[in-house]
């Protein structure tokens, strides 16, 4: 039997998370001095602790180390524990990654960097036009992947900037309803691609320049214009990608460029 000092050095843990663990019945001693109180703790106790240490390092709360302690009959099971951790792990780095921008953008604004919006809104007449589409639900992120994919597939024939469409009156995190389009020069036939005509009309539009993340700025100028001049906004509204990222190189994201286009209809 090791003294919970001896156990201490050996397992290169320190009392105080020897007594914790005994607390939170995840490292309980083998035998306890009635008298005097003192710890003492066997030979498999030493392999349990290091299996403790270790979960702990792989990212483990107190918690969770008791319940695979538990539960886990063999090292496959503790794999899995391990997989799904791994998971959980990498979703909170995207959502740190995603609060890092967030932050930095902010930072941008307040020091008047990065936040460009064009001051002009411009009223137009859109013509009909003959377009190849992708339709789907998802994130606003997939665009760019999507319009690789209709570039592949009908690029040949392209004209013009990719742009899209978003159906939806309102902002979605999952679901939200996307096209994604480019003019072309003739029909167009190829799997997964609806190529129509596309109706044009009266139409007010800005260029917002700068991040993606930040373009709700430039949406409530557009919406405010269309209150003051007693227009009504139109669904699906457009977004053209005259400045984006490359495939490969993303650029600056203060220099890209997007037209936002609504068709309207007097009130």
């Amino acid at each position: 039997m090791l003294s919970i000092g001896e156990f201490s050095r050996v397992t290169q843990l320190s009392i105080k998370a020897l007594r914790l663990y005994h607390e939170k019945g995840i490292l309980v001693p083998d035998l306890i001095d009635e008298s005097s109180g003192y710890r003492f703790y066997g030979a498999k106790a030493v392999e349990k602790a290091l299996v403790v240490k270790n979960l702990k390092d792989m990212g483990f709360s107190l918690d969770e180390i008791r319940d695979i302690l538990e539960k886990c009959r063999d090292d496959r099971e503790i794999i899995a524990r391990v997989e799904k951790k791994l998971e959980d792990i990498e979703r909170s780095v995207r959502q740190y990654k995603s609060m890092k921008e967030n932050l930095s953008l902010f930072l941008q604004s307040a020091e008047g960097q990065g936040m460009k919006y064009s001051e002009g809104i411009e009223p137009e007449s859109i013509p009909d036009s003959l377009i190849c589409g992708i339709r789907f639900k998802g994130k606003y992120n997939e665009v760019g992947g999507r319009i690789g994919v209709l570039f592949r597939k009908c690029g040949r024939q392209a004209t013009g900037r990719p742009f899209a469409l978003y159906y939806d009156g309102e902002f979605k995190e999952e679901d939200a309803d996307i096209e994604v389009c480019v003019e072309v020069k003739k029909k167009t036939a190829a799997e997964g691609i609806d190529c129509r005509e596309l109706k044009g009309g009266k139409a007010v539009a800005v260029i917002h320049q700068g991040p993606y993340k930040t373009i709700g700025k430039s949406y409530q100028k557009i919406f405010e214009y269309c209150a003051e001049k007693r227009l009504t906004p139109l669904f699906p509204t457009r977004e053209q990608y005259l400045k984006s990222p490359g495939v490969i190189f993303k650029g600056n994201p203060k220099r890209y460029l997007t037209k936002l286009i609504l068709l309207v209809k007097e009130e």
